[in-house]
């Protein structure tokens, strides 16, 4: 299968695109200083360029914090730049996969969401992200894949960034009154593999680790895998504010899609 991957250089794209190879498909994989999605001229001209059977759409603007003060900015990628993918697939008559977020939810459940509750963001990167689902799904050859706070090889990750502190502290505060379902870039990948080779039905799937955990019970999974001694200590979002607000609760029902985040973190870290 001939794929163009947008968006390769990211966190899920250097898993992503190893695997694709694997799997014996040929594809294309650019990023923003080669392909600009947001410059429909120049999407086109490429497009005219090369053939394709499938245009998988990982490039976005992620900055959650950042994009409640670079909003156009976070416009342009998420929504414009989605919207020139949608009609360049259209013109193409090809499918295209689109990568969105829990952010889409407000996170007034209790109870993980489904692919059928009501979206309503409540930060910029969610309604950029959702503005994006949108231009998706006016097409009939579409996947949308919503995941949750992805970490993997290859980029700056939560994880990844908690190993490096447990270098040079011994305690860290950490927001408790958030509830998440952490997800490696493998698993992620591994499903968007089977999604391709097995053709699923088109529509919107929620894609994250089974089972939920606050930020603190992520955090100190973490540390206690890596065997590091490091005090963590809960704080509530009000003793940590940040430009963004967050769901309280982002938690998607996969129906076990992927395993559980503990068994994920464990294999990652162990891996390193």
């Amino acid at each position: 299968m001939r794929i163009l991957v947008t968006g390769a250089s990211g966190l899920l794209g250097q898993e992503l695109c190893p695997m694709l190879d694997k799997e014996g498909h040929q594809f294309w994989a650019t990023n923003s200083k080669i392909f600009d999605i947001t410059n429909k001229k120049l999407a086109l001209e490429i497009m005219h360029k090369i053939s394709l059977d499938l245009i998988i759409h990982l490039a976005a603007y992620t900055n959650i914090d950042q994009a409640e003060v670079s909003k156009k900015e976070a416009f342009e990628v998420n929504h414009i730049g989605t919207k020139n993918m949608a009609q360049i697939a259209k013109k193409l008559d090809v499918p295209i996969i689109y990568i969105s977020s829990d952010s889409v939810f407000d996170g007034n459940q209790t109870t993980p969401y489904k692919t059928t509750d009501a979206v309503n963001p409540i930060n910029v990167y969610g309604e950029s992200k959702l503005k994006g689902e949108e231009e998706i799904r006016k097409l009939k050859k579409h996947y949308i894949l919503r995941t949750s706070t992805l970490y993997g090889k290859g980029g700056k990750n939560y994880v990844d960034t908690m190993i490096t502190f447990s270098m040079l502290s011994n305690s860290i505060s950490v927001v408790d009154d958030q509830i998440l379902a952490p997800t490696w870039t493998r698993d992620l990948s591994d499903e968007i593999v089977k999604i391709i080779n097995e053709k699923r039905p088109y529509g919107t799937y929620h894609i994250a680790s089974s089972g939920e955990a606050k930020w603190s019970d992520f955090t100190k999974k973490i540390f206690e895998i890596k065997k590091r001694n490091i005090d963590v200590s809960p704080i509530e979002k009000s003793d940590f504010p940040r430009p963004a607000k967050r769901p309280k609760y982002s938690v998607l029902d996969s129906s076990g899609a992927l395993p559980n985040w503990e068994e994920s973190l464990e294999k990652y870290l162990l891996s390193k």
